[in-house]
């Protein structure tokens, strides 16, 4: 049996009839997954598939004892401080070793051209791991939510809509993007896998249930040698960063490049307007000398 027991404790905390009886209940799971769960790191990962799996089926307005049942859960069910603490050290000592060594891109115009080939492929999979490659959108948010709009000026930006993991955000709303192709073909292929696949619409659970093993599979096939190390998903949004950096914030001002590298990825990558801290978890590849001249 697996780590994850979401649902039982689901079917559980619904039969508690107390505010106490629900505090108990998750006091046990909480004490279960971090008897079971190997690092910090891994704790996290199953609180928020907890987490995910009580918004997407508790309804909001439930109470018990007065109290919102999911508001309950949701406090109890998440890092403590000290384990937070540890968790945002940790990651930070990842990232500054991840930069201290980037991986190479070994060819961009090549890793252009094979992700500007998958648009047209026949496998939906194949069509959102293009259009990941060269809109830098998550693969959940491209089949589920996204939507991407021509600028009139430009056909190589877009406004997109659609992010997911806001974490409560406010400040979201559309916003402008680089694109690694034109946009219309762009728009054409994203309407057609939403419309293969409606059943993940404003579905990111069933999408990441159903979807990631095999977009694990495609992004090997079609990536492998173009840059270095196995490739992974999300190792596509890094690289369009790095690419939409080198491509088009040096044409912002005559040839200067005047906005950090943090600041660019913040800006498309759709993070808070003063998060330059993030985003360094994608400053995660470089490109030959050449392709910056």
């Amino acid at each position: 049996m697996g780590i994850c027991q979401v649902e039982n404790f689901y079917e559980a905390v619904k039969k508690c009839r107390t505010k106490e009886a629900v505090l108990r209940r998750a006091k046990q799971e909480v004490e279960y997954l971090n008897n079971e769960c190997g690092s910090v790191g891994s704790l996290k990962r199953y609180y928020s598939k907890y987490r995910n799996f009580l918004k997407s089926n508790l309804n909001a307005s439930y109470t018990v004892s007065g109290v919102p049942l999911l508001e309950l859960l949701l406090q109890t069910l998440r890092l403590s401080e000290v384990q937070q603490t540890s968790f945002t050290q940790e990651q930070r000592r990842e990232i500054s070793s991840a930069q201290g060594s980037l991986r190479k891109i070994y060819d961009t115009d090549k890793y252009i051209e094979v992700a500007v080939g998958l648009l047209e492929a026949v496998s939906v999979y194949d069509r959102i791991l293009g259009l990941a490659a060269l809109t830098g959108r998550r693969v959940a948010e491209l089949a589920c939510t996204a939507k991407i709009e021509p600028c009139e000026a430009n056909n190589f930006r877009a406004i997109f809509s659609g992010q997911l993991k806001t974490k409560g955000r406010t400040d979201v709303v559309p916003y402008e993007i680089p694109l690694l192709h034109d946009c219309n073909s762009i728009v054409r292929t994203l309407e057609d896998v939403q419309a293969v696949k409606p059943q993940f619409k404003n579905n990111p659970e069933l999408f990441n249930a159903t979807a990631s093993g095999r977009l694990g599979e495609q992004v090997k096939k079609h990536f492998t040698g173009l840059f270095e190390g196995e490739p992974k998903t999300k190792d596509l949004r890094a690289i369009y960063a790095l690419l939409a950096f080198n491509k088009f914030q040096e044409q912002e001002d005559g040839g200067f490049i005047t906005v950090s590298i943090n600041k660019f990825f913040a800006n498309i990558l759709g993070h808070s307007i003063d998060d330059v801290v993030t985003c360094g978890s994608y400053i995660d590849f470089c490109t030959p000398v050449k392709d910056r001249v």
